[in-house]
């Protein structure tokens, strides 16, 4: 999974790509239980969704404009460069 920052992120939108964004933080790890699930979680999605589509992470403490947009932490689901679908935290 490859790290971006909104420029990138703004250029995949551009090019009207298909995508998930996982939206976390590190700092957020130790306030927000649902980062640690998600972090486990969202490789193991990566891995079986491998070849169909492409994941990215974007770390809200180095951008944190995408709060704006996005709450950490979510999986964000990008078709054709649009928001079709935004999963908040993962829970047992």
């Amino acid at each position: 999974m490859k790290k971006i920052n909104l420029k990138e992120l703004e250029a995949l939108k551009e090019e009207r790509r298909d995508f998930v964004l996982y939206v976390r933080s590190d700092r957020g790890k130790e306030k927000v239980k649902e980062v640690f699930d998600t972090d486990v979680v969202t490789p193991e999605l990566e891995r079986v969704f491998y070849g169909r589509i492409e994941f990215f992470f974007i770390n809200v403490d180095d951008n944190p404009d995408t709060l704006r947009d996005f709450s950490f932490p979510s999986l964000v689901l990008f078709k054709k460069g649009t928001v079709k679908q935004v999963l908040k935290g993962i829970r047992n």
